[in-house]
């Protein structure tokens, strides 16, 4: 059994939510949602609670870096109890004061052990 859309858009509505003082927004991308996400290649599928831990470990230990990210800046996010993989990139708007304002773009999404990632970032969870 796949991950439904409404839980997608109730992951990002939760993150979101929780860092909004942060002014740090997250967004799962077309390809992440519609490409990877449910793909079969992902042994055993990825569910929705493992993506829930995911995010949780990255917010909770990196988001004094996640603040510090700049446009255009990439990173992947690498569990290794899952081996799950998840290539982001950063954009950085102003928002309606001036202030930076940060969205999380997930790109895509794999269980891969061996990926290789030619990101210079990368946020072990």
């Amino acid at each position: 059994m796949g991950i439904a859309l409404d839980e997608i858009s109730l992951l990002e509505s939760i993150l979101n939510e929780r860092f909004s003082q942060e002014r740090l927004t997250f967004k799962m991308s077309v390809h992440f949602v519609k490409g990877r996400m449910n793909d079969p290649r992902n042994v055993p599928n990825i569910t929705i609670t493992e993506l829930h831990s995911i995010f949780n470990r990255l917010t909770t230990v990196y988001v004094g870096k996640l603040v510090k990210l700049k446009h255009h800046d990439t990173f992947n996010i690498r569990c290794s109890k899952t081996d799950i993989n998840i290539p982001c990139a950063v954009e950085l708007t102003k928002d309606t004061s001036g202030l930076d304002h940060r969205e999380i773009i997930a790109i895509t999404v794999m269980r891969k052990r061996d990926f290789k990632s030619k990101d210079p970032i990368e946020f072990l969870v």
